[in-house]
């Protein structure tokens, strides 16, 4: 394979282009086929990286923080002032577990670990439930609804927001700064400035009131050291459990509402639904990229020349359909848990167990509530170089009779 930086590769593709593609996987088969398990890509037009589609080389990456670490002050690229990339890869002085390695990762990840371990699991399906309820009963009356702005966006933020203890209006705003800070329009820039005071304030009134939320355990925490780290470690757990949960939610109600192979089952909408939400984390996993490492030094990954200071993403989507752990082999598949949608190593998720609860309530109480039709079998992808979820998703049932508030559209 050619040995080549990035910067010196002509015709990268954009990882935005491959997240809209018509056909993802074909897209990252033929990248896989150019270049092999590494390949030089855009990570926006004029920022050159490199994204990793095969899946030993992703686990290498994503085990060996060592070689490929997570602080950005590694990494030898200087973005243009207006890039989208300010807040995702490069935030300026931001102290949180996302951006840290080593010993410092360790301290900053236990709060977060030990909050989601202690989670009382019943009170967060009643507060689902509650949400998921009421942003049905906003539009069931009318017949149709778009689940994506009406309904998955809503839920997946409402809910998580409200685990940390904030209200609803709260958690609308929570959900417009994310938008901007993921690259969905705005300035991710002045959006993670107003997502970080919106948090202190809560986090000063939670200090003065504490209740049974994700907050009060941040704050009890002896590990973080001031009101700084509490907020930034807050920021990036609501941002990324929203990023992961409203794509999940999106790509599951998809795939239940076009494949018979979920929708036909008779046993039944619980067994179609379990099922439906494994194959999503294997076939559309929540992040198709997960950013980013930075190497340390000069080394080989895979066919690629990697130089101290270049950018590496984490092609989930392609790690998880390569052959060499996935086959067509129904009875080979049975138990198969080799996906990595959820990572590995030290940067893992440790929301797994509420991720999954939130996700199979949101699309259990739809689906059993309503007689949901898709109206455009037409996919529009979101533009995201990140996740891939249909930008909308309209469909059409039978109108219930009465609704039972204002529609909670974000």
């Amino acid at each position: 394979m050619p040995d080549l930086e990035p910067q010196r590769s002509e015709g990268r593709v954009a990882l935005v282009d491959l997240t809209g593609a018509e056909d993802m996987t074909a897209a990252l088969r033929k990248l896989q086929d150019q270049w092999g398990p590494v390949a030089p890509v855009d990570l926006e037009p004029g920022v050159p990286g490199w994204l990793v589609l095969g899946h030993a080389e992703v686990m290498e990456v994503m085990r060996t923080e060592s070689v490929f670490a997570r602080n950005p002050r590694h990494w030898r690229e200087q973005l243009p002032p207006q890039s989208t990339l300010h807040a995702i890869l490069s935030p300026t002085g931001r102290r949180n577990l996302y951006f840290s390695d080593g010993a410092e990762h360790r301290r900053l990840r236990l709060p977060v670990d030990e909050a989601f371990a202690d989670m009382d699991e019943v009170r967060t399906a009643a507060l689902v439930r509650v949400v998921c309820g009421r942003l049905i009963d906003s539009f069931a009356a009318k017949g149709s609804a778009d689940l994506m702005g009406e309904y998955a966006a809503a839920v997946s933020f409402l809910a998580v927001s409200g685990m940390f203890g904030f209200d609803e209006q709260q958690g609308i705003d929570l959900l417009r700064c994310a938008s901007e800070i993921f690259g969905h329009g705005g300035d991710p820039v002045s959006a993670l400035v107003r997502m970080d005071q919106i948090v202190l304030d809560h986090v000063i009134a939670t200090r003065a009131k504490p209740g049974p939320n994700l907050t009060t355990s941040f704050i009890e925490h002896p590990n973080f050291e001031d009101d700084t780290e509490i907020v930034h470690s807050m920021v990036i757990a609501i941002c990324a459990a929203n990023e992961m949960l409203v794509t999940w939610i999106a790509t599951t109600l998809r795939r239940m509402l076009t494949d018979p192979r979920y929708t036909g089952r008779v046993t039944g909408v619980r067994r179609g639904l379990d099922d439906a939400m494994d194959e999503t984390l294997w076939s559309e996993p929540p992040v198709a990229n997960l950013p980013a490492r930075y190497a340390v030094t000069d080394c080989t990954l895979g066919t690629a020349q990697i130089r101290a200071g270049d950018a590496i993403v984490m092609g989930v989507a392609a790690a998880n359909n390569d052959p060499r752990v996935r086959t067509s082999d129904d009875l080979f598949e049975a138990g198969n848990r080799s996906h990595l949608s959820f990572g590995v190593g030290p940067h893992a998720c440790p929301a797994k167990r509420p991720g999954r609860l939130v996700v199979k309530i949101a699309v259990e109480s739809l689906m059993e509530r309503l007689d949901l039709r898709l109206t455009d079998p037409v996919v529009k992808w979101a533009p995201s170089p990140w996740s891939r979820y249909p930008s909308t998703l309209p469909v059409t049932f039978t109108p219930e009779r009465q609704a039972a508030r204002t529609p909670a559209r974000v």
